[in-house]
């Protein structure tokens, strides 16, 4: 079935009912009485299940309570889809930030444009009409850690495993804050090469503090630190303290000596987004 590809990496049971019946039916509009119809669920969890569907990129909200389904070859994305335009695209780019950790799958959640880095100035070209494509500019823009991939049928520049967990410690903001970067760290524990992303980090202008920062939630969630992560992260006498999530969240909390991090976010808030 067409939709397999998707439904282990990205769905729950139920979200993976609803996305399986769409790639079968092919329906144009999809609402809560005819998710009920279908599968005899509550109205209640009928709409939650759209709701989270339409938060991870399958459905687009067209008006109350109605949802227009993104399936296909697309990746997700109405055609034209944004991957045909970024591998046509002559400007140094990559994707990055959440959207590369989900086409990586670090996490189930899809940004709602294509996150493409780009040098400060880059303009986003007027053809691209309103395609999902969102320019993140970067003051230190840099493509150590990025290679050209097949995404989707198209051949696009991405950040690596590597370069987008340093990516989205760096600005967690770009990653869903320090929730969503609790997720793509525990995912990326066990597949990343931690030899390989301490030698990145060295050569990128943001790669201490990045990986201090993995280093602190990989703490946090009682998992093991990579020895080669763990010594490189290691704080250093008279380093300034880094946040483990944005200002937003203010400047209080526990802070971890190991990393100089402050945890402004209850730690058991980042244990508890791992069981959700």
């Amino acid at each position: 079935m067409a939709g397999t590809p998707y439904t282990g990496r990205t769905l729950g049971g139920l979200e993976a009912q609803v996305v399986s019946w769409m790639e079968t039916e092919r329906p144009q509009l999809i609402d809560a009485d005819s998710v009920v119809g279908v599968f005899g669920w509550s109205r209640e969890r009928a709409q939650g299940t759209l709701r989270r569907l339409a938060r991870k990129g399958w459905l687009k909200r067209t008006l109350a309570g109605r949802y227009e389904p993104l399936l296909g070859s697309s990746g997700g994305w109405a055609a034209p889809n944004p991957w045909a335009a970024l591998a046509s695209w002559g400007a140094p780019y990559f994707v990055g930030f959440a959207s590369a950790a989900y086409e990586h799958g670090l996490t189930p959640d899809r940004p709602g444009a294509v996150q493409t880095c780009v040098a400060s100035g880059r303009t986003r070209p007027r053809t691209w009409g309103e395609l999902p494509i969102v320019l993140v500019h970067l003051r230190s823009f840099a493509m150590q850690g990025t290679a050209v991939e097949a995404v989707h049928g198209f051949s696009v520049r991405m950040s690596g495993l590597e370069r987008t967990l340093l990516d989205c410690a760096s600005i967690p903001a770009r990653a869903g804050g320090a929730l969503g970067l609790a997720r793509i760290v525990d995912r990326g524990l066990e597949r990343a090469d931690w030899q390989a992303l301490v030698e990145l980090a060295r050569a990128l202008t943001h790669g201490r503090a990045a990986a201090r920062r993995i280093a602190a939630i990989a703490d946090v969630l009682s998992l093991a630190v990579p020895s080669p992560l763990a010594e490189f992260a290691a704080a250093r006498p008279g380093e300034q303290p880094l946040y483990i999530d944005g200002p937003s969240r203010g400047r209080r909390g526990e802070r971890l000596g190991r990393w100089q991090v402050v945890l402004n976010i209850p730690p058991e808030a980042l244990r508890e987004e791992l069981e959700r």
